[in-house]
């Protein structure tokens, strides 16, 4: 049993280990554009044919595959101080880029909420339920409920559609260029020996430490590629319960125009996206 001396030793561990890989990535960021999202299962044409890889939107030429992007976001005149709320052994930073839409940090606390919670997505096609797992990826949902509870999520599009190697919808981008963010960033969480299988839910990200609004549904198994590109690099944060045939009508029609990796034939919508803990 797990007391509770236990459990403070370990929450004041992770909270150490969470600050520390918090000011790591907000010094990346304060050199170079790092957005939250994850061009997940963004496909790399290599000679004699495509092969799958996780790439992240930012400096590189990898944003330009957002088929809603037009042009880069413009730098900042100056790096703003990062400031940082802590909840339990949860940090959140800041990261110096305007949110996507109107949003503060998680308010500060001393503890953070373990319990069940639940994901309820309504789309243009139907309703999604996920559970939330709250005790292996606290910091994680208390960061999603935040969002949800200011309606962040509401009236957006899931922006890109994978359909080789790796099979993932991502969402959570007001945007919808998948270059979008909640304007700070938290660490990694429920990593060890994650699998990504039909209907897990994990987060988007630039790397250890910035974790923002964008996640991903996996609407299939991925294939052995696609595991390996993978490699337990994104928070899982939880598991599609119900509504596995809407994700399907989601993802079937592919992408535009017959691609692997690109904006959903389908035109995925978020109307709202609601979660519930501790009730």
């Amino acid at each position: 049993m797990v007391t509770s001396k236990t459990r403070r030793q370990r929450d004041l561990a992770a909270a150490r280990a969470a600050r520390q890989a918090a000011r790591r990535a907000a010094s990346r960021r304060r050199q170079r554009r790092v957005t939250a999202a994850v061009c997940v299962g963004a496909l790399i044409l290599l000679t004699g044919g495509i092969t799958a890889a996780l790439l992240v939107t930012g400096d590189d030429d990898t944003a330009s595959l957002s088929p809603s992007a037009t042009s880069p976001a413009t730098e900042p005149s100056a790096a703003a101080p990062a400031v940082t709320t802590q909840v339990g052994p949860c940090t959140y930073t800041s990261d110096g880029q305007k949110p996507s839409r109107p949003l503060s940090l998680p308010a500060a606390a001393d503890t953070v909420d373990r319990s069940p919670a639940t994901m309820t997505i309504n789309t243009n096609k139907g309703t999604i339920r996920a559970a939330l797992d709250a005790e292996k990826a606290p910091c994680t949902v208390h960061a999603l409920l935040t969002m949800a509870n200011a309606k962040y999520f509401d009236n957006t599009t899931c922006h890109r559609e994978t359909t080789q190697n790796i099979f993932v919808l991502q969402c959570g981008d007001p945007d919808g260029t998948g270059m979008g963010g909640p304007g700070f960033a938290y660490a990694n969480e429920n990593t060890d020996g994650a699998r990504y299988t039909r209907g897990v839910i994990a987060m988007a990200n630039a790397g250890p430490g910035t974790n923002g609004s964008q996640f991903f549904i996996n609407y299939q198994d991925p294939n052995e590629d696609g595991v390996q590109a993978l490699a337990t690099n994104y928070t899982v944060v939880g598991k599609v319960t119900e509504g596995l045939s809407v994700l399907a009508a989601l993802t079937t029609p592919g992408v535009e125009g017959g691609a692997p990796d690109g904006a959903p034939a389908s035109k995925p919508q978020t109307l709202t996206l609601t979660i519930t803990q501790g009730t």
